[in-house]
């Protein structure tokens, strides 16, 4: 795991807790081959820097640890790396000795640890001086290893040649838990470079290390004496594995031949040139063979590769057996000790486990999917130049296959939706760290291609993918990309089935904008409608009611509506359109009760009446009623969203992130970033952004932002970068407004936006960070010092809108008559009359120089404002005896305050007999106007 820094922003009045790294789930489950345990119960996996334990019979997490915090991080050349498993090897003599399961891990910090699997406590821990990469487990000794050390590493135990420089060094190394260090022999046993895999043979006599085009070998004697050989082969090579019991090796290489080489035991003392070596090719995958494994006595020989099926070779007679259709590219194969179980990792980052007797499944582990892409890239760029076509129509299907949907959250199961397969979206736990469930949007038969194919294979990817506010319906866009006719486009609704709780397809819409990508759904919330008083889910009589928007290429954003005729009579068809001065849009949202419609089109945002607009049912386009520009060099704003119920709304583009208050219509505030993910909570006021702060840099920022502050929350610093953030409603909910504790002295506790809510952070390995705040209370020092309570503040931030938001923010139709006492009533503290006049003197400023499209109407404005301007003038109060200078103190209190605007008075109204003339009315008016400075 990635080293996180946590920094959180504190101002005046705020009490944090501290963030903490809770669990990290995902990852690549099949970057090595698992290691069973001795009995052949259980199975581990090197996850980065954690070990998972699982079980063989249900491939549940029965374990996992972790690296200790203070090895999280190593400094190599200055430098702080994080620390990641190399090497894990079991420990097959303590089952039989000891009883329990133990472990050994190689790591990144130069050192290799022994775990209780059973446990997960740290049994010892030995300092090699030098990093491993590659390691297996010596047969004739316990706890002695063969290691593959890179070049260029401080090894402290021994020196190296400079002509070795740049080469791996093959070691054997002993670890003795009487010592803190490792044992090495007197002298390397070879160096080769490039070592990709190193293997060893059962009864300990021969060592193998192969590279692309290279293979190195060591006879070990018991005198100490080793005979080296290498020999270059013409085919690159992709793994190697000794027979059991028998002097054979069988080398894999990338036209997809399994080539045993016989003799090894005869002529060792010759050179490699003479030695008189057989060899027999076994030739049936098509392409590159990416594993081999050998049942305990010799004969079976199983294999895989990129065609996704197990082949059984029968040694003895040549006869094969197969296991097809597993799904993906098969990268490792192992057998249990007790060769009762199969366990076959694959390239979509699943292991599955299959029985030796009828080879039926009898256990599967489904990872992230995502955590296998940019491997699998990585891979494909270093193929030789013979290979060349094949490996470069294998990229451009990992090109076409981009990661667009980002983190969704289920509404109802509040689990992770996100990118699977081609055509597939992944249902993950991150939580549980397990995979749900996958959604076949577009069917696609996976097809073997070859390095003479000259067509690309169009397969389809899923672009987007929303969910409705209670989880009932699905909308995603697939398409497929074509290089003769451009990309075909599908826009997709599918209903859930209470009954198998999976989605089931209703309607599918062909090309919705005319050829064009579609870049934004939004479903019109279905908790509350404009005009009803009550939330209620969908009902089948308010179904017909459920809209969904999309935006496109076409210019126009159009607004879809379910009709629903009978229970298995469904389906959804366009109802109308819209355009805006011929631009295009991109982003779409609704407000949290589905008044209003925010469409973006190029840097403006668009309001549209829902009621209004988008009912009209007639196919017809009409204006929206406002817009909003922050300005004319803001980038395409790429995104669009209500925050919570507040009356706030984000937009961003990638880079800035705007915050309007909807209220007045203006900017809030904006911060200047490179945008990577922006979340938006539904429910709560609270915005979570994945940003690079700095131009290509390599570490990314997460922030969490309440609407009506620039100043995050929370911030985390992530070297390596971020693809994406959410935040996911844990399942104990509190209030809407966070953790509440009552006043102290030491100040008010600020609401904590992880307080029903993780934060989880999808890293580019594949990794979920999941963090949550801890128990304990950290208060601000500056906090000690104030007096003000920020919580009413907080609250109004995140309180919903009184009645719909669009009549909250352009008001009512017809406008009622109302008094307000509060004005009438005097205040006792100067200090918070003065506070009070000076909020609503800025609240009328910003009402009258806000814009048009937001201002309410005149003739609602204008007692108001005529009032606002008229000073009352009324008798002089005379000093009473009980308090002389009661008067004296409240003028003084206001005339002090030379920002406070002379909106409304305390003192009684002066009545019409005191006023005599006319003329020496309106005078005293001139004057007090040129006193106040109000005209």
């Amino acid at each position: 795991t990635p080293i996180v820094e946590a920094t959180i922003s504190t101002q005046n009045t705020d009490v944090y807790r501290a963030v903490e790294l809770k669990l990290v789930s995902g990852g690549a489950l099949t970057k090595d081959p698992i290691v069973f345990s001795a009995d052949s119960s259980l199975f581990y996996l090197a996850k980065d820097n954690a070990v998972a334990v699982y079980n063989v019979q249900n491939a549940e997490m029965v374990q996992n640890f972790t690296l200790q915090q203070q090895a999280m991080g190593s400094v190599v050349s200055g430098k702080t790396k994080p620390t990641a498993i190399h090497a894990l090897v079991g420990d097959p003599d303590h089952q039989s000795q000891e009883g329990g399961h133990r472990v050994y891990t190689f790591s990144a910090d130069h050192r290799a640890r022994l775990w209780d699997a059973d446990s997960g406590e740290l049994i010892h821990t030995w300092d090699l001086g030098c990093t491993v990469e590659h390691a297996v487990a010596d047969p004739t000794a316990p706890n002695a290893f063969y290691c593959a050390i890179p070049p260029n590493n401080s090894n402290g135990l021994r020196t190296t040649e400079s002509r070795d420089r740049g080469k791996y060094t093959i070691d054997r190394i002993e670890l003795n838990r009487d010592s803190a260090s490792a044992k090495m022999g007197e002298k390397p046993l070879m160096r080769a470079a490039g070592v990709l895999g190193l293997t060893v043979r059962g009864d300990g006599r021969w060592v193998a290390a192969y590279s692309k085009f290279r293979i190195h070998m060591v006879h070990l004697r018991g005198s100490g004496k080793h005979v080296r050989h290498r020999w270059h082969m013409v085919e690159r090579i992709s793994t190697v594995s000794f027979r059991p019991n028998e002097p054979v090796l069988a080398v894999g290489d990338w036209r997809g031949r399994i080539v045993f080489w016989f003799c090894l035991d005869e002529d060792i003392d010759k050179d490699t040139e003479d030695r008189a070596i057989v060899r027999q090719p076994h030739h049936w995958h098509a392409h590159r063979v990416n594993a081999v494994a050998f049942t305990e006595d010799g004969a079976t020989m199983l294999s895989g590769g990129e065609e996704g099926v197990l082949v059984f070779w029968r040694l003895e007679n040549d006869v094969r057996d197969y296991l097809p259709r597993l799904g993906s590219d098969i990268l490792g194969i192992a057998v249990s000790p007790d060769q009762m179980f199969y366990a076959v990792t694959l390239r979509d980052n699943t292991i599955s486990v299959f029985s030796a007797m009828n080879r039926s499944l009898v256990s599967s582990l489904q990872g992230l999917r995502f955590a296998e892409r940019k491997a699998s890239k990585g891979a494909l760029l270093d193929a030789p130049q013979h290979m060349g076509a094949q490996m470069r129509y294998m990229a451009r299907l990992l090109d076409s296959d981009p990661f667009t949907t980002g983190l969704v959250v289920h509404p109802s199961t509040r689990a992770l939706v996100l990118n699977g397969e081609p055509g597939h979206l992944q249902v993950f736990n991150h939580a549980a760290d397990r995979h749900l469930a996958s959604i076949e949007v577009a069917a696609f038969n996976r097809i073997s291609g070859t390095a003479d194919a000259g067509t690309h294979i169009s397969q389809p990817h899923v672009d987007l993918v929303r969910y409705s506010s209670d989880g009932t319906w699905m909308a995603t866009v697939d398409s497929r990309r074509k290089s003769e006719t451009g990309a075909v486009c599908y826009l997709k609704f599918w209903m859930l089935d209470p009954a198998t709780q999976s989605y089931r397809l209703v309607s599918r819409i062909d090309n919705p904008h005319a050829y064009g990508a579609v870049r934004d759904i939004a479903f019109q919330p279905t908790s509350r409608r404009p005009g009803s008083s009550t939330s209620a889910p969908v009902s089948s009589s308010s179904a017909a009611e459920l809209l969904c928007v999309s935006t496109g290429d076409d210019c126009a954003f159009r607004v879809w509506e379910l009709h629903t005729v009978a229970a298995a009579a469904s389906h959804w068809s366009c109802r109308s359109t819209a355009q805006h001065r011929g631009m295009r849009p991109h982003g779409a949202a609704f407000s949290a009760d589905g008044s209003m419609l925010a469409v973006t089109f190029g840097s403006t945002i668009t309001l549209w009446d829902a009621s209004n607009t988008i009912n009209q049912g007639n196919g017809s386009s009409s204006a929206p009623v406002g817009t909003l520009v922050a300005s004319t060099h803001v980038p395409t704003l790429t995104g669009v969203a209500f925050v919570g119920a507040s009356h706030y709304l984000a937009a961003w583009s990638a880079e800035r992130l705007d915050m309007w208050n909807m209220l007045t219509g203006s900017v809030w505030w904006t911060q200047v970033m490179g945008i990577q993910s922006v979340f938006v909570h539904q429910r709560k006021a609270l915005v979570a952004v994945a940003a690079y702060q700095i131009p290509q840099s390599s570490t990314a920022s997460v922030m969490v932002y309440a609407p009506r502050s620039p100043n995050p929350l929370l911030a985390l610093q992530h070297p390596g970068g971020i693809e994406a953030v959410a935040l996911v409603p844990s399942s104990a909910s509190s209030s809407s407004s966070g953790r509440s504790r009552p006043n102290t002295e030491r100040g008010q506790l600020k609401p904590d936006p992880l307080d029903a809510n993780a934060l989880v952070v999808l890293t580019p390995q594949g990794l979920l960070n999941v963090y949550s705040a801890e128990s304990t209370t950290v208060y601000s020092t500056q906090a000690l010092r104030s007096t003000v309570d920020s919580t009413d503040v907080e609250a109004a931030a995140a309180r919903p809108m009184d009645g719909s938001a669009f009549s909250s923010i352009f008001g009512q139709q017809q406008s009622g008559s109302g008094s307000s006492s509060g004005s009438s009533q005097q205040l006792a503290d100067p200090r918070k009359a003065r506070a009070a006049l000076r909020l609503v003197s800025s609240a009328a400023r910003s009402t009258y120089s806000a814009p048009h499209h937001v201002v309410p109407p005149v003739a609602s404005l204008f007692s108001h404002f005529v009032s606002s301007q008229l000073i009352p003038i009324g008798p002089a109060v005379t000093k009473t005896a009980a308090d002389p200078n009661a008067s004296a103190s409240a003028s003084a209190a206001i005339e002090n305050d030379s920002d406070v605007d002379m909106l409304e008075d305390s003192t009684e109204p002066a009545s019409r007999s005191n006023v005599t003339d006319p003329a020496k009315f309106f005078s005293t008016m001139r004057h007090e106007f040129r006193k106040t400075r109000v005209l």
